[in-house]
């Protein structure tokens, strides 16, 4: 058995299996990226619940990471609401964010509820940072809006972009679907004219014979003869869909012989563009009338697609009638003068559908040193028609394409957030906040201002002795000094409350 054979004959995963092991392959990537982040990313806040340090609590960080990413299809918003409150404790799982903003963007339709989450995923947070780090606005502010950007905002944009990317292949490969049955009833049409005109010839075949019983062999032969031209041209478009408003085109016997085409040529010259003709071979009478009338149609075609979109142009036409072959080209010099507007190309669609239905095969594209080229290969007889390969799309690229945005978009905000958390420190919010002389306020109690200055300082008491304005009546001073600064404070107290406070310079020397 050949190796394709036996590829051909391998069995395959069912659908679910694949969509199974892709998600949970991406899973473990949130898992790997997380516990990346939080043991060497230094993407870490004060106010986290406990600290990574402990491989228990990196284990349930990695975990609880994990269960947005699983929810998010199911549960889009729920899944965003969880990875955001998460990250606000732990911002090294931004990586669940990113992905969870994406899928709520791809999977909540409504626009006003989609941008509501959104603002949520990027709120809730800021919030939780806000408050945690006792508003600390500026380094929240950076910090946090950086995660808005590249988590929320950022995941959804691509996604959106994604979206309409998808939309325009949709709208492509159903406008190409379009132009095959299009061209489908097209040649239906023709068949359906054909076949009439040869019924026709039968009738007034078998007339004669009504006529004249006694000689019956000739016309008997006529009919014999047309009757399996036409099975034999009815086969060859058997299936074929007609469509509401088809082209007409009524039989004739030169369509797509030497004569029908230099007409088609004289025609593109009196529109003023430059086409020469060159025939090898025998001429196409004897052929199979839809072979003809596919050879017209790709001359046809190509000498439209000059005179619309490369106007002063040269063109040439070469037919070729070989043993098993008819060749047809259309090569144009692509001349600069041309409008430059590109075409649909329905019409080259519609024309390769026809060449496959006859059993043939057509190329068209652009050529290395400009111009454009329509190469089509007919059979000399009519055969069964190809199928068709082109109806089954090859999607193993687009999801190859898919993964490695996926993947870059969730490490390029990892890498974001570990270089600004790196760059910007919050302050502590354990310890109190050191007070001052200039800071503490009267009112103060007692047991508060020992706390900063300590209690009181004979030694202050002394030089301030000479130098200190007069104390409040009634109350009880302390006094404390600061050498470096020759300098003494004096906080006086009554009833255990702060009422005055002052400084008084020491003398020199």
């Amino acid at each position: 058995m050949s190796g394709a054979h036996a590829l051909a004959r391998a069995p395959r995963l069912a659908p679910w299996a694949g969509a199974l092991g892709r998600e949970l392959v991406l899973l473990a990537f949130i898992g790997a990226l997380t516990y990346l982040a939080v043991v060497y990313g230094y993407i870490n806040v004060r106010w986290s619940p406990a600290e990574c340090d402990n491989p228990a609590v990196t284990a349930l960080v990695v975990a609880a990471a994990v269960v947005p990413a699983l929810l998010r299809r199911r549960f889009p918003a729920t899944a965003l609401f969880a990875a955001a409150l998460l990250f606000g404790w732990y911002p090294a799982t931004g990586a669940t964010l990113a992905l969870t903003s994406y899928s709520v963007a791809r999977r909540i339709g409504s626009m006003r509820r989609r941008v509501a989450v959104l603002a949520m995923g990027a709120t809730v947070p800021f919030t939780v940072a806000l408050i945690c780090s006792r508003f600390q606005w500026q380094t929240t502010i950076i910090a946090f809006g950086v995660a808005a950007l590249v988590c929320v905002l950022g995941p959804a944009t691509v996604q959106v972009l994604l979206g309409q990317r998808e939309q325009l292949i949709g709208a492509l490969r159903e406008q190409t679907r379009y132009a095959k049955l299009q061209e489908r009833s097209r040649i239906a049409q023709e068949m359906h004219d054909l076949l009439g005109h040869r019924l026709s010839l039968i009738s007034l075949y078998a007339g004669s014979l009504e006529l004249d019983g006694t000689q019956a062999s000739e016309p008997a032969r006529l009919i014999r003869g047309t009757a399996k031209t036409a099975m034999d041209e009815l086969r060859a478009t058997l299936g074929m869909l007609r469509h509401r408003n088809p082209v007409t085109t009524q039989p004739n016997d030169h369509t797509g012989t030497w004569s029908d085409i230099s007409q088609l040529v004289q025609q593109a010259r009196t529109a003023g563009v430059k086409v020469e003709l060159t025939w090898d071979g025998a001429d196409l009478t004897g052929t199979a009338l839809p072979i003809r009338q596919a050879v017209h149609r790709i001359v046809r075609e190509g000498l439209t697609n000059v005179s619309r979109h490369a106007a002063g142009a040269t063109a040439r036409i070469a037919v070729a009638y070989c043993p098993d072959h008819v060749r047809v080209q259309v090569i144009d010099s692509g001349h600069p003068g041309g409008t430059g507007q590109p075409g649909s190309g329905l019409g080259l669609v519609g024309v390769k559908e026809r060449v496959r239905l006859l059993g043939g095969t057509c190329h068209a594209g652009p050529l290395p040193a400009g111009g454009f080229r329509i190469t089509a290969d007919l059979p000399p007889v009519l055969v069964p028609p190809a199928p068709d390969k082109e109806e089954k799309i090859d999607d193993r690229w687009a999801r190859a394409g898919m993964s490695a945005v996926l993947a870059i978009g969730l490490v390029a905000p990892t890498a974001i957030l570990s270089f600004t958390f790196g760059s910007v420190e919050f302050e502590p919010i354990d310890n109190p906040p050191v007070m001052t002389f200039d800071s503490i306020p009267i009112g103060t109690p007692r047991a508060t201002v020992a706390e900063f200055v300590g209690q009181d300082d004979p030694i202050a008491r002394t030089a301030a002795a000479t130098i200190e304005s007069a104390r409040p009546p009634g109350t009880d001073c302390w006094y404390t000094a600061f050498r470096d600064e020759a300098v003494v404070e004096r906080f006086c107290f009554q009833q255990d409350i702060l009422i005055d406070k002052a400084r008084f310079d020491l003398p020199a020397g």
